[in-house]
Order: structure tokens, then C-alpha cells, then sequence
């Protein structure tokens, strides 16, 4: 992945980034790579990065170096899919000898050899133990070496290290084979800290499980499972297919931890379990944050997108189309974040492979299935839309399928709370209008190219730029050159998920709504210093159109929204004369009211998704508050139709002193469905200045970004 700015923004057009993006990780290899081996292994005990990892060639990316004269002997760097993790192990013996089989070697850290002691680097994911990390000791079993006798490099290499880093708590152990007839142990545990986040003081939280995989040539066995640390009363062991096992290459265990806070606050533990293997033990740091009370109903809690739902790959419900008429049951809560507590989760729903027409419903579980649709779809259309649904008492939410059978795709974006105490997330805070913030069209340097991302900002005062947590936005798509996706995240380059925000085809235009989360940017490329910003990557050369419609803050600012769900309600659909008495011609606007049943008194913003219906030529559609005093029609889109097409976008738009929002078509007739799936509402008590009939915007627009 690379970034893209602007010509004018920074010296450089193009700045190159290391870590490649938009793609599932390699599938591990299921058969044991043969000798001779090329691999290593590391295991981190005592950092806030521990965790046991091993790299071979048959599944990883394993780079191998040498020389022979001031520097280190033999080096191994080994990586996975997407630079995910990373570690490099680098030797050399002791100044003017070689290595010598059978032979322990005292070692130390240091940028190139030593009279009297060996050398041994360990670094890796920003961690380990270097010349450049201070002094380390530590011991390296050199098991087998072969030389070529002309050049003096390794023909063959085998050793066993063990280092301590600057404090003697920080370990790093693991083994090298280099073309090596000698085998390996190893188990792999992947991520260093499993993070529960916020959990309920006094009763169960959330289970997550603890995968392991038996990576060496040599079988493992695994040993006990126990927890420790300062707060191990805080977790529990609910599961263990581990302990006993003998495991061998490939094969796969876990074990499941069911979160128990004992009290407020952050209470972290360490799980352990033993095995025979050259580390010893699996450890994982485990941390949660307990809480005791209600008092974050309705604020937003932005996540790393995460997938969560592909029926194409059997992942959350059965591997197979959803049918004609099937409800899929999907389980949102102890999933990708979403605690048990969550009223509402925040979904990006991804239509693929539609053998006819249809729609998409979403809705909580245990209620008559509304009629309301969350993404309407053609024959071979792929599509996303973001889809804000209700969680049901069980913590899942209903995709229905009125049409042809699809393969459906979902990832968590975000949740609403439905109530805890002691943590406040974000409140609402709409535009009076949307601004546009980027627009590649406009800034000479031509399409956003394959594999590249923009670093879109905006920027209020200082005061409000360090509490906003993320950005309301709709993204658009256009003037595309092939088909491809779309990824909003909060744009630091090493953070980019495997997940689409939209999908766009060969010369189309398409548009999502996204709350996408942001970072403080201190680069040339944002607009001042500290503002906030997103990314936006293309997986093909697209114009790429960013507009902000609101954002949310960290629970800091004044005047924020809280959110309440309900079941979809549709308040409008033209071609039965409900909201508006017809469809909507060429340059006209609709008024659309929202009844009482959506827009009580401190209702500010209703949450919406709105559908056009086969407009008879391509056109766009915008939505604005009605009745504010010199709030305009702005220049931004919420939609963009082609002739013929049924297409959705989730809209989040103040409404105005009377309950309106305005509803623009461009060109061509089309007809309009709006569906109210929520409402933002002002969270203090009813004054006459705070009814909806002196309602004012809640925030002023921002300073627009024009190079990113």
C-alpha cells in the first residue's frame, strides 16, 4: 500500500509503504515443509508484545542473508501475509572463527562481531532485543554448520537461542535451520494481548478463544493451562482442547477465556500453557476494562472493521447462498467488540453473485420482520451498504432475502450502547449541511491509482479537532477504470483491514455511507496541524469523492447526540404516495416530513436508509435539513443511480425546525424510499430552547481538506 498526496501537498507525489494490503492472508500450508528446513522461530516473554511465532518458507515469506566480512554471518527474516507480523534473527561467531557444531556460545547484542563472544540480534513487530535496545546476554547452541569452502558461507546452519534483553524478565527464545537436515518445534499463538475491552463488573462478559497451531516438524505436546498474573480472578478457562493433546504440524487447538471482571477498571492476567516445545509454553497477556454502572446509553463506539459474516466461506452462518425467502440469523454481541450491551450494531452488508433482483432486510430478532429494505440488488451486482440495525434480546440481528439467491458479506464497523456505567463513547454531532472534504478530480494529479490511499482531513478549532473519534462520511466512487473496492479506516498505513467499504465496477460511480474512525494527523498532507483524518484506499485507479455529514466526538463536547434504535419504519415511499405524493422529476425537491413517531421533541437527526427506484436516467440524489436559515441545497450526493438501477445508502441528515429534510433529484424521474431505523436525540431535559421548533445546526462546517 501506498500513500497518494496531492502534487502541491508534499515534496514527494508518491511515498512508498512497505506493509501490502487488500488481501486475505496466504492460507497456511497443511503439509509439513520437507528437510532440509529454512525456518525460525521466537518467542517474546516479558514484553507488552509477548507471543510465540514461526516462519518457513512453505508458509511464510523467509529472506535469508550472509556475509562474510564486518557485520553479522547469517540472518533470517521472516514475515507474514500483509507484513502482519515480522521478525528477524541475525548471528555471527566470534571475530575470526566460525561456528562450530555441539559448541555453546555466551552471547551478547551488538552491530557487528566480537573478539571473545558470539553475536545474536532478535527484533521483530517493533520489538527485541538489538545493539540499537542496549546490551543483551544470553547463550546460542549451535547444533549443526557447514561451510562452502571457497566463499566461506553457510551451505547448512542449525541452532537453538535464548536472550535476555536489557532486564532479565525480557526473554526472547526460538531456533534458526538453514538448509538444515535437523528439525523444529514450535506453536504459534499468533497475537501477543487478547483485549476484552470494556466488561460488566458482577456478572459473565464475553468469551473470546485463544487459538494455537503446531508450526514445527517436530510433534508437540501440550501441558496445563493456568492463569496468573495480577488479576487472574478477572478470567476464567471455559474451554481447552489443548492440555494432553500431542499436535502435529498443522494441527490446530484452543483454548476459550470468558471475561469475569471483580471490579472497575483495567485488570489484566497472563494465560499460560505448557507444552514441550523448544519455548516451553504458550503465553498470552490478557486485559479488560471493568465497569459497574449505566452511563453510556446511546453514544457510539467505533471498531476496527471486522469481518464477521461471508457466506461464500461458511464464516458466521452456513457456506451456501442465502435463498429465496431465508432469514439468515447472524450473531453480533461477543463478536469483533461488540459487547453483550450493545442496542445497536453498525454493519457494512456486502451483496455478491445474485442469480436474479432482490433486497436485503436487516432487523433485530424476535420482532415481525418490517417492511423496510436495508440493499436492494440486480442480477451480477456487487454492492455494499452501511446498515445501522437493532440488536435483538440475544444479541443477533435478521438479514431476510426477498429475491433471487446471494452470497451476503458482513463487517462490524461500530455499536451503539444500550447502557453501562463509568464509560461514555461518542455523541453525534450532525452538519447543518454536508461539505465536501476531497474530490480527486479537482486536484490535478489524476485518479487515485491501484494501490494507493488518500489522507482525507478536516479541521474545527483546536478544542473540537482533539475530541472527534470519528467522521460520518459518504464515499464515492467515479470515473472508475476497473472493478474494485473501496477501504475507509482511520488511516495510519499499518492499520489497513481486510475489509471493503464499497465495491465499484468498470466505468461506474458508486457510493457508501461510512462512520469511518480517525487519528490526530501531524503531516504535510492534513489540513493543520493535530486535525483529524481518515484513509481512503482503491484497489484499482478510481476519482475517489469524500463529503462529511457530522462527525463523533470522544464524549468530551458540548452539545453531542445520543442514539436511540427502532425497528425499520418506512416513512416514505413515492410509488404508493406515502411521505410524497409522486416521483421525483428532473431538478425537483421533495419535502419530506417525519411524523411523530420518529421525531419526539428532542429529536435532532433521524438515521435512515434511503433507496431510489429505477429513475429513468442516471442521476444523483442529496439530502439536507428543510427550514434552517441560509442552509442551501449543498454540492454533494447521497446517491448516484444509474437509469434502471435500485440503489440504497444509509443517511444520516439533521432535520429542520418542522421536522423536514429536503430530498433533491437531478435528472430523470425517480421514485424515493426512506426508511427510519433510528433517531440522534439531545440527551438534557426539554426547554423551550431545546424543542425541535428552535432546533439549530449542531456544529459548523468544517475547514475543507483540497490535497490529502
Amino acid at each position: 500500500m501506498r500513500a497518494f498526496r496531492g502534487v502541491a501537498a508534499c515534496a514527494a507525489a508518491l511515498l512508498a509503504v512497505t506493509t501490502a494490503v487488500a488481501g486475505a492472508p496466504s492460507a497456511a500450508a497443511t503439509e509439513p515443509p520437507a528437510a532440509p528446513y529454512t525456518a525460525l522461530t521466537a518467542h517474546f516473554e516479558g514484553w507488552d508484545v509477548d507471543g510465540s511465532f514461526s516462519y518457513e518458507r512453505s508458509r511464510n515469506k523467509v529472506d535469508v542473508h550472509q556475509r562474510t566480512g564486518n557485520g553479522y554471518a547469517l540472518a533470517l527474516f521472516g514475515s507474514t501475509a500483509g507484513m502482519a507480523h515480522w521478525h528477524n534473527v541475525d548471528v555471527s561467531p566470534p571475530n575470526g572463527t566460525r561456528f562450530e557444531a555441539g559448541r555453546s556460545y555466551p552471547t551478547t547484542s551488538a552491530s557487528s562481531p566480537l573478539d571473545s563472544i558470539a553475536v545474536v540480534n532478535v527484533s521483530g513487530d517493533g520489538r527485541g532485543c538489538s545493539s540499537a535496545s542496549g546490551p543483551s546476554t544470553g547463550a546460542l547452541d549451535v547444533r549443526e554448520v557447514a561451510y562452502d569452502g571457497e566463499t566461506g558461507l553457510f551451505t547448512a546452519f542449525a541452532a537453538d537461542y535464548s536472550v535476555r534483553c536489557g532486564s532479565p524478565d525480557r526473554t526472547v527464545t526460538g531456533q534458526i535451520r538453514f538448509r538444515s537436515g535437523l528439525g523444529y518445534s514450535a506453536a504459534d499463538s499468533w497475537d501477543h494481548q487478547l483485549r476484552f475491552g470494556e466488561q460488566p463488573w458482577g456478572r459473565d462478559g464475553t468469551r473470546q478463544e485463544v487459538p494455537v497451531e503446531v508450526t514445527g516438524t517436530v510433534p508437540t505436546t501440550f501441558g496445563a493451562a493456568t492463569l496468573a498474573g495480577p488479576n487472574p480472578s478477572s478470567f476464567r478457562i471455559t474451554a481447552n482442547t489443548c492440555s494432553g493433546k500431542t499436535l502435529s504440524y498443522g494441527q490446530k487447538c484452543s483454548l476459550t477465556v470468558l471475561a469475569t471482571a471483580t471490579g472497575k477498571g483495567t485488570q489484566t492476567a497472563e494465560l499460560t500453557l505448557l507444552e514441550n516445545s523448544h519455548a516451553g509454553r504458550v503465553r498470552r497477556l490478557l486485559t479488560l476494562d471493568g465497569f459497574d454502572a449505566r452511563g453510556d446509553r446511546g453514544t457510539y463506539f467505533p471498531l476496527t472493521p471486522t469481518r464477521v459474516l461471508d457466506t461464500r466461506s461458511g464464516q458466521g452462518a452456513p457456506r451456501a447462498a442465502v435463498g429465496s425467502g431465508q432469514t439468515l440469523r447472524l450473531q453480533v454481541t461477543g463478536q469483533a467488540g461488540v459487547p453483550a450491551e450493545a442496542s445497536t450494531v453498525v454493519l457494512n452488508v456486502t451483496v455478491t453473485e445474485p442469480g436474479g433482483t432482490g433486497r436485503i432486510t436487516a432487523y433485530p430478532t424476535g420482532v415481525t420482520r418490517p417492511t423496510a429494505s436495508s440493499l436492494n440488488y440486480t442480477p451480477g451486482w456487487t454492492g455494499a451498504n452501511s446498515v445501522t440495525v437493532k440488536v435483538g434480546a440475544d444479541g443477533a440481528v435478521n438479514l431476510y432475502n426477498n429475491g433471487a439467491p446471494v452470497h451476503l458479506v458482513a463487517d462490524v464497523n461500530g455499536f451503539y450502547s444500550g447502557g453501562r456505567p463509568s464509560y461514555l463513547g461518542g455523541q453525534y454531532h450532525p452538519l447543518a449541511g454536508p461539505v465536501r472534504l476531497a474530490d480527486t478530480r479537482e486536484w490535478g494529479t489524476g485518479r487515485l491509482p491501484s494501490g494507493y490511499y488518500a489522507t482525507v482531513s478536516a479541521s474545527w478549532d483546536g478544542s473540537v479537532n482533539s475530541g472527534v473519534r470519528a467522521f460520518a462520511v459518504n464515499v464515492t466512487a467515479t470515473d472508475t477504470r476497473a472493478p474494485g473496492f473501496l477501504t475507509t479506516w482511520n488511516g495510519l498505513g499499518s492499520n489497513l483491514p481486510n475489509t471493503s467499504t464499497l465495491n465499484y465496477g468498470t466505468n461506474t460511480t458508486a457510493t457508501n455511507f461510512a462512520v469511518v474512525p480517525t487519528h490526530l494527523c501531524y503531516s504535510c498532507g492534513c489540513n493543520g496541524w493535530g486535525s483529524p483524518a481518515i484513509g481512503v484506499y482503491t484497489s484499482q485507479d478510481t476519482h475517489v469523492i469524500v463529503d462529511i455529514v457530522g462527525f463523533y466526538d470522544d464524549g468530551t463536547l458540548p452539545g453531542g447526540l445520543r442514539f436511540e434504535p427502532v425497528v425499520p419504519e418506512r416513512i416514505t415511499d413515492t410509488r404508493a404516495g406515502r411521505g410524497w405524493p409522486s416521483a421525483l422529476g428532473p431538478a425537483t425537491t421533495a419535502t419530506i416530513v417525519a411524523p411523530g413517531s420518529v421525531a419526539g421533541p428532542r429529536t435532532r437527526a433521524p438515521a435512515t436508509n434511503v433507496t431510489a427506484v429505477e429513475p429513468t436516467a442516471a442521476t444523483y440524489l442529496t439530502v439536507w435539513p428543510e427550514g434552517f436559515d441560509g442552509v442551501g441545497r449543498p454540492n454533494t450526493s447521497n446517491l448516484n443511480p444509474a437509469a434502471g438501477a435500485i440503489v440504497p445508502n444509509a443517511v444520516q441528515t439533521m432535520i429542520g425546525p418542522d421536522n423536514g429534510v429536503n430530498v433533491y433529484n437531478n435528472s430523470g424521474r425517480t421514485h424515493v424510499l426512506v426508511d427510519v431505523v433510528g433517531t440522534f436525540y439531545l440527551d438534557q431535559p426539554v426547554t423551550a430552547s431545546t424543542r425541535a421548533g428552535t432546533a439549530t445546526p449542531k456544529a459548523e462546517p468544517p475547514t475543507r481538506t483540497r490535497r490529502a
